[in-house]
């Protein structure tokens, strides 16, 4: 039960800080922001707990010596933050689920990395980049590995608020039920900030390489090289994916030439972060039992790359003689295949670092718009794409 309001209350040491900034100029911010500021700062030192009833409007404006429309723009603040909660005609209460919320507003302190599987050299690369800058910076960092379980993955995520990390980096896995929990933090007012994925219909920092791009540059490359059948084979249900297949058909289309979409084989496989290999190979058998085959296949990943070339193989098809065949991310399998594999080369340490810039500037700035970076990706030219046969 919440205590009687003292009439001649004190001002406590914190609250005479604000009285004096706001009154003397001292700080150039907005009266609610030093408010809010203020309100945080002892919400999160434990002082407010969760539940409590901090005071009606018209109470606190008369204790911190502020309009009413003060503290009106500050409270709205707090409550999209998650921290507070009105209660009409009772007053502004502490939300029940403080300490998750309250983490989201501390300045300093330790950052969580969830990656799906740190096995995988992109994941590895993009937790190292994160590491490096968290270390120029000062700030700890603590690794979880899901180790290729998407249920680990998510249970991972849904743990984070009541964990001591103040916010997190999360490697997207582009499955529902990882959307689904990520949905979940971020009602909780969790900051996190995704790598490798932007959610269409949810407003949460994000760092993502320019996919597009990517695949434009691939499908430009091919063309410049004489194919006019290009295939595609990749998940297109991870939205990064389907930005490369868009930049390849605007890149198509931009030559003049129509898209083929029964060019375009959708992995559908039941376990994500398992073995695909079989159903790239049924694409690519498919695609290479038509009528008119493709000159070049374009994977979604190198991964996948891979399995095309082992299915083209089987069949007795040689790699570029017969069919050429380009990948994305340019991992160190890129260069182990035989031949090697024209890719398009991600900057997996330049998404970790960017990363931890955004996450940092969201704990400094909770209440600031969600912050969305794209990365510059570049084209490495190998011997697995040459000239089409039938163009020479």
């Amino acid at each position: 039960m919440p205590l009687p309001i003292v009439e001649e209350e004190a001002l406590t040491t914190d609250e005479a800080d604000l009285h004096t900034s706001m009154h003397t100029g001292r700080n150039h911010r907005h009266r609610y922001q030093l408010l809010a500021d203020s309100l945080r700062r002892q919400i999160a030192s434990g002082e407010h707990p969760p539940g409590h009833l901090l005071a009606s409007e018209h109470e606190l404006a008369r204790r911190r010596k502020v309009s009413r429309v003060t503290v009106r723009r500050a409270s709205e603040l707090l409550i999209r933050e998650g921290l507070l909660e009105r209660r009409p005609g009772k007053g502004l209460f502490v939300a029940q689920r403080t300490p998750a919320k309250v983490l989201s507003v501390r300045r300093a302190g330790t950052v969580t990395v969830i990656a799906g599987n740190l096995a995988w050299p992109t994941c590895l690369q993009a937790a190292r980049g994160v590491q490096l800058a968290a270390r120029a910076a000062g700030t700890e960092v603590q690794f979880h590995d899901a180790h290729g379980s998407v249920q680990d993955d998510i249970e991972l995520i849904r743990r984070l608020p009541e964990g001591p990390a103040t916010g997190a980096i999360i490697i997207s896995l582009h499955s529902a039920a990882f959307i689904d929990a990520l949905y979940g933090l971020k009602q909780t007012g969790y900051p996190f900030v995704l790598v490798d994925h932007r959610l269409r219909d949810l407003d949460v920092p994000s760092v993502v390489a320019d996919n597009h791009d990517g695949g434009r540059q691939l499908a430009t490359h091919l063309l410049g090289l004489g194919h006019r059948r290009m295939a595609f084979i990749g998940d297109l249900d991870a939205d990064t994916v389907q930005a490369r297949l868009d930049g390849m058909r605007d890149a198509i289309g931009d030559a003049g030439l129509p898209f083929d979409r029964s060019l375009v084989f959708g992995l559908t496989p039941l376990d994500r972060l398992g073995d695909w290999s079989q159903d790239v190979q049924l694409a690519t058998d498919a695609l290479l039992d038509l009528p008119l085959p493709p000159s070049a296949i374009v994977a979604s990943c190198d991964a996948v790359a891979r399995s095309v070339y082992r299915a083209a193989s089987a069949r007795g098809r040689q790699i570029p003689r017969d069919l050429s065949v380009a990948g994305f991310d340019d991992d160190p399998l890129a260069l182990l295949l035989q031949p090697p594999l024209t890719t398009i080369r991600q900057p997996f340490a330049e998404l970790g670092r960017a990363a931890f810039a955004v996450i940092s500037a969201r704990l400094r700035d909770p209440a600031a718009a969600s912050e969305h970076r794209i990365l510059p990706v570049e084209l490495v030219t190998r011997t697995s794409t040459a000239p089409c046969p039938l163009s020479t």
